[in-house]
């Protein structure tokens, strides 16, 4: 990971005022996870026009908290998770990210899945089942770890 440029720094100073000012209310935000996302888009924003114009957007969220800090509508919160959300989505699809316990989660219902024909084939369900998880929990769990080793977990 390259170092932060004086944009991430400055969204990370008024992030932190932001939360101060929100209070309790701060963590309806995922103000964390808003950092997490910057940090990335700023990484990546030198070789990417669309990180570039999430930075731009990314601002302009972070404004708009700032400005109506006192009184948020559940639309502006709504509009600000939902840009996190197509950020996310950005980074999923083009960069090759994944959320944090993604192939775990995939893999295991793949395993009971697989789990149920297994246990139609012995004609034991009750016991193909839990087999069929602890196998795509397995493989998830080994997904997860190697994309995390690739530093590709967001």
């Amino acid at each position: 990971m390259s170092e932060p440029t004086e944009w991430y720094h400055n969204l990370e100073t008024s992030v932190e005022t932001l939360k101060i000012q929100l209070g309790a209310d701060a963590r309806d935000f995922y103000l964390e996870r808003f950092l997490k996302i910057a940090r990335r888009v700023d990484e990546f924003a030198p070789s990417c026009q669309q990180c570039r114009e999430c930075q731009s957007r990314m601002d302009n969220m972070q404004k708009d908290l700032v400005a109506n800090a006192a009184q948020i509508s559940k639309e502006q919160k709504r509009n600000f998770l939902g840009n996190i959300e197509s950020i996310l989505s950005h980074f999923k699809k083009i960069h090759g990210f994944i959320s944090d316990g993604q192939n775990t989660a995939i893999f295991m219902a793949i395993g009971a899945g697989f789990g149920v024909a297994l246990g139609a084939a012995f004609k034991n369900p009750v016991l193909g089942i839990p087999m069929g998880v602890v196998l795509g929990l397995i493989i998830g769990i080994s997904l997860d770890a190697r994309a995390r080793k690739a530093g590709k977990v967001i």
